[in-house]
């Protein structure tokens, strides 16, 4: 393969990049001599500012392009790997070494005014760094069946919406190490978890209590704990959506948790039953690859309505028995409540120590006693609030 002189070979298994990728479509494979040249003059152009806007080596680039590819082919390989597929992929990684190690800035430029129709001055155009392709048919392969194929090898989270998964580009970035005390309950949510990565039996989980204890951030904590997890959040909304969620994810060979935020229903809303059957597995049976993570602040998942209040005894105990059941579906139920007084002061002192604030700790426990009183109550959530506020006000140099 000469460099500008003959056109590159079609990639095999990563057809998309060969056709849609602009950096490869639009600007390798218009550098040969069977195009104009002020075709070849744009197709330079369109790798420089490809390389620019992402700040990437070719080679950095191209394995991206790579890595990420949506291939349906790629996909089908990862799950059912054959001799025929691997030599396919083994011929596509090669092809693209050969383009990252030979198409340099400077090959490009010496070929391309070598050209017979060349009249432009080639010496002008801005270099780019080529750096490695270094990925290998084995190693791809390996990194896919761990991490995944396409959007789910690039995004961790995703949002359930209108019956599609839509990428979460910037997810919370909270740890497990940013979350003070409640070591009981946390501990409990990571073991399962590890089992569920495992292989191991594992249940869904229901973590209730009161606002700001740390239930959701959990299990975000959760998803930037373990690389190979992956998250898809469910708004209440799209419950009804939920056996067509797992259809979509079953034969995906990562690990799922779907969570739904702050569960509670109405006595007619059938979103329950639908949510009931699915966990009991009457409706669609949950894949091996997936668990429910929900939160509530609600012991009784159905809302009593002033109508419920009127009706007999039998009829109210009935209603609770159908809240109590769907709890019961929940292999693990897990209660945070909110921190009494010296628990509160503990998590704000653990805060302040990370963020490395020096002050006596009388002043430090006072100020958030005041801080808690004016937000109506102690919790996690304001303990970290009050941090937040506090660091800004030392920064600031302002009373506190």
């Amino acid at each position: 393969m000469k460099v500008c002189e003959e056109k590159i070979p079609p990639l095999l298994v990563f057809q998309e990049i060969t056709e849609k990728n602009k950096l490869f479509a639009d600007g390798i494979y218009w550098l040969n001599s069977g195009m104009s040249e002020e075709k070849r003059l744009m197709g330079y152009a369109n790798i420089c500012s490809e390389l620019l806007m992402t700040g990437q080596t070719l080679g950095e680039y191209l394995t991206d392009a790579v890595v990420y590819s949506k291939s349906p082919l790629f996909a089908k390989m990862v799950k059912e790997p054959s001799g025929q597929r691997t030599k396919a992929l083994s011929y596509d990684i090669a092809l693209i070494k050969k383009v990252v190690r030979e198409y340099t800035s400077q090959n490009i430029k010496k070929a391309l005014a070598a050209l017979p129709d060349a009249t432009a001055d080639y010496s002008l155009l801005p270099d780019f760094d080529s750096g490695k392709f270094t990925l290998t048919a084995d190693r791809l392969l390996k990194r896919a069946q761990k991490y995944g194929t396409g959007e789910f090898a690039k995004y961790k989270a995703f949002t359930f919406k209108e019956n599609q998964l839509v990428p979460v580009d910037n997810i919370d970035p909270i740890r497990l190490t940013d979350l003070k005390n409640y070591e009981l309950q946390r501990n409990q949510v990571i073991e399962n978890t590890l089992a569920f990565l495992n292989g191991l039996p594992a249940q869904n989980v229901l973590l209730y209590g009161d606002r700001g204890c740390g239930k959701s951030s959990t299990i975000k904590a959760i998803l930037n704990e373990y690389e190979e997890l992956r998250m898809v959040e469910l708004p209440k909304s799209e419950i009804n959506g939920l056996p067509d969620l797992f259809g979509m994810l079953k034969d995906i060979p990562l690990h799922f948790i779907v969570t739904i935020d702050d569960l509670a229903f109405t006595e007619d809303d059938e979103r329950f039953g639908v949510l009931k059957a699915t966990l009991d597995g009457s409706l669609t049976a949950r894949p091996d690859n997936v668990l429910i993570y929900s939160t509530t602040n609600r012991r009784k998942l159905i809302k009593e309505s002033n109508g419920d209040r009127s009706v007999d005894d039998i009829g109210r105990s009935d209603a609770v028995d159908e809240s109590m059941s769907l709890a019961d579906r929940f292999g693990l139920f897990i209660t945070f409540t909110q921190p009494n007084r010296e628990i509160f002061f503990d998590i704000v002192r653990k805060l302040a120590e990370d963020r490395e604030i020096d002050i006596e700790d009388s002043e430090l426990t006072q100020a958030a006693e005041r801080f808690a009183l004016k937000r109506g109550g102690r919790s996690p959530r304001i303990a970290r609030q009050f941090v937040d506020w506090l660091s800004s006000r030392i920064e600031l140099g302002l009373d506190y």
